[in-house]
């Protein structure tokens, strides 16, 4: 492929609802751009961008893939988005390399809960966005509802069409340009220009006045124009819907049938006419090795600088490395800087994507996408610059998993596999995170939803041959005091030659949930000396560590040490650690203990309808309502807080309440006590 100016390069992230055709329009632009010879079809598992085997078998998108075409002169990188919410964190990097999103939205359900929240992510990031009504060579699709949804469920830009269907379901054809004034009809490349059918140009003439008037109340200069002359070219037109739409103030909607690549040359046009290019979206702003901030131009006359997206493993290349150039010129074999790490890196086999083949590249200019193979300290998230102009860009937040599944193995090879394999995953799917939680013992993995431990489960198996068993992990639980006290702890040996002694006062008192610990020395004239203090301290922690009711870490205590004792012969650090520890646990029997559950901070998305019937489900799992809102249209949020506790099986619950038509996020909020009748069958259970 021929090396493209920055202003050449159209980055565009296809976002949307599961199964509103995402990866049907990415193949179907690619082909009718002539960059692929084959329309491969999701059923039969052979398009570009859903290569995994579990992709291809479940006949989904489980990750991010990449791919490119040529249009126009213009280099436009297509990065295809799962549309599962389980796999919702692996968007959030897409977005960030972005510089326009297109949200795909299904002809026939319309604006769906997904395409809500991929919307919002792409406005949060000030990300220009346009829509694209897909499906609509289907069965029951409707132009006109869908875009009606769009206004009824999206609050922001003014929702605009700039094409009309001709046709309807099995008798779609083509689109109706209202920038050009033109028919488009037929499939792919092979599409004809054509003048608008009669029965439509009433209709036309009537969108595109609209269209106009939408336009023109963006610029002043436009709207001069158009109420001196009463018309705007094409062109005027064209350059106004651009600046409208990087503005955020326009989200101009498209029609597209995917499966049958009708409206797909149109689409093309479109997007390299209308869509920014990198510099139009202004500089990057970063910070100095100093946390000074600075920006970066998207120029390739600037410093290099680049960010990772994703990290793929290639069973015969090792990791693969997705990247966007943001400043500077990439060169194949170049050393750069990761600057979390403060390593070298070498840009090795320096190439474009094309789903999960490769095409090699000499130079990535600023604002391309492309792929480096086997860095090896770099993960999704990183920077990397040249090491003569340090600057980190900060990678986008991520959703944090909060369904939880304890891992086990059954026998100590498959242990040692595990923890590569897990490695592995982890790198390349920022949704996962896993640990080994310190008070069970047990290997917890946090995912985003059932959906996304089985995936990751099945590849545990195909590609590490490790088999493991899920169980619910054991809840965190912890305990504190209810009331003050004060007691002493006095540790005393003597068992000939030197003895041990340490003496100690303390006074322990509850804190305010989520404060934690706070440890107070108050010894006066040096009844403890100095030098024993923070034995004191490790004690009272080492105490902490498990409680007298259940044997949960303690949390949200002051203890104050404010007198004791020692001998100069016989005291050392062992003592007053000791003597801590005695006096600690002498408090917590005495100063009232009790139990704290986590809580979850839980939003749920929901058809109104069903409302009444989720709310009711939510109050047996002893969830508090915070409160509802409003996204528009007949959804609705919920928001609660819950115990963790009740949250095992709410994935199922939700998905069979809702027939999938619900959604749920959830994150940990505080600790709170324990129901006295609920602590008494967690504190047997423990003890049992």
């Amino acid at each position: 492929m021929p090396q493209f100016d920055t202003n050449q390069i159209r980055n565009l992230a296809l976002v949307g609802h599961r199964g509103c055709g995402k990866t049907t329009l990415t193949e179907g632009l690619l082909y009718t751009a002539g960059a692929i010879n084959r329309l491969g079809r999701v059923e039969d598992g052979n398009t570009t961008c859903d290569f995994q085997a579990g992709e291809i078998e479940r006949q989904i998108s489980i990750a991010p893939a990449l791919a490119h075409c040529q249009h126009d002169q213009t280099k436009i990188n297509l990065i295809d988005t799962p549309g599962y919410a389980e796999f919702v964190a692996e968007l959030f990097p897409c977005l960030w390399v972005a510089d326009c999103a297109l949200l795909i939205v299904d002809g026939i359900a319309g604006v769906e809960v997904h395409t809500r929240k991929v919307f919002q992510a792409a406005r949060e990031r000030n990300l220009p966005v346009v829509a694209v009504i897909n499906k609509l060579d289907k069965e029951r699709s409707d132009f006109q509802a869908a875009v009606a949804s769009l206004g009824e469920s999206l609050s922001g830009p003014e929702i605009i069409p700039v094409q009309l269907p001709i046709g309807r379901e099995e008798s779609f054809e083509g689109v109706v340009d209202l920038l050009t004034e033109k028919a488009i009809v037929g499939t792919g490349a092979e599409a004809k220009v054509q003048q608008i059918p009669t029965e439509l140009a009433e209709q036309a003439a009537k969108a595109r006045e609209q269209l106009i008037d939408a336009v023109a109340a963006t610029d002043d200069e436009l709207t001069i124009k158009y109420l001196e002359e009463g018309q705007l070219t094409a062109q005027e037109l064209a350059a106004g819907i651009k600046n409208a739409v990087l503005q955020g103030t326009i989200m101009p909607v498209l029609a597209t049938g995917a499966y049958q690549t009708i409206g797909l040359s149109a689409l093309l046009d479109f997007l390299t006419q209308v869509c920014p290019a990198p510099p139009d979206r202004g500089p990057w702003e970063g910070v100095s090795p100093e946390d000074q901030e600075i920006t970066r131009p998207v120029s390739s006359d600037e410093p290099f600088s680049a960010v990772v997206f994703k990290t793929l493993s290639d069973p015969y290349v090792g990791r693969l490395s997705l990247l966007r150039v943001v400043s500077g010129l990439a060169q194949a074999d170049a050393s750069v800087v990761n600057e979390r790490t403060g390593s070298r890196e070498k840009l090795s086999s320096l190439s474009f994507m094309q789903g999960r083949d490769t095409v090699s590249a000499g130079t990535l200019a600023a604002g391309d996408l492309g792929c480096v193979a086997k860095l090896e300290e770099t993960v999704t998230g990183d920077t990397l610059c040249d090491s003569r102009a340090h600057i980190v860009y900060p990678a986008p937040q991520l959703p944090v998993g909060m369904h939880a599944v304890a891992l086990e193995v059954s026998s100590q090879a498959d242990q040692n596999k595990l923890s590569e394999a897990l490695s592995r995953l982890a790198e390349e799917d920022v949704g996962f995170l896993y640990e080994r939680d310190g008070e069970t013992g047990e290997l917890v993995a946090h995912t985003l939803g059932p959906l996304h431990i089985e995936t990751l489960t099945q590849r545990l198996k195909r590609d590490f041959d490790v088999d493991v068993t899920l169980s619910q992990p054991q809840i965190p639980y912890r305990e504190t005091v209810r009331k003050r006290v004060q007691v002493q702890g006095r540790h005393k040996k003597q068992t000939g030659g030197r003895g041990q002694f340490g003496e100690v006062w303390i006074q322990v008192e509850p804190l305010a949930r989520g404060e934690g610990f706070e440890f107070v020395n108050e010894v006066k004239g040096g009844n403890v000396p100095t030098q024993y203090i923070s034995a004191v301290e490790k004690g009272i922690r080492d105490a902490m560590r498990q409680g007298t009711v259940a044997g949960y870490p303690v949390t949200d205590v002051r203890v104050t040490l404010y007198d004791g004792s020692s001998h100069p012969v016989d005291s050392s650090d062992q003592a007053f650690r000791t003597a801590g520890q005695i006096a600690m646990r002498r408090a917590m029997e005495q100063a009232s203990p009790t139990l704290l559950e986590p809580i979850a901070e839980m939003e749920i998305i929901t058809p109104e309808d069903i409302m009444g019937d989720i709310m009711s489900d939510l109050n047996s799992r002893r969830g508090q309502i915070q409160g509802t809102g409003s996204l528009g249209g007949d959804m609705q949020t919920i928001q609660v807080l819950i115990p963790l506790a009740e949250t095992s099986t709410y994935a199922a619950s939700l998905r069979s309440l809702s027939q999938g038509r619900a959604s749920y996020t959830m994150q940990f909020s505080h600790y709170q006590e324990v129901p006295a009748q609920l602590a008494e069958a967690v504190i047997a259970k423990v003890t049992a």
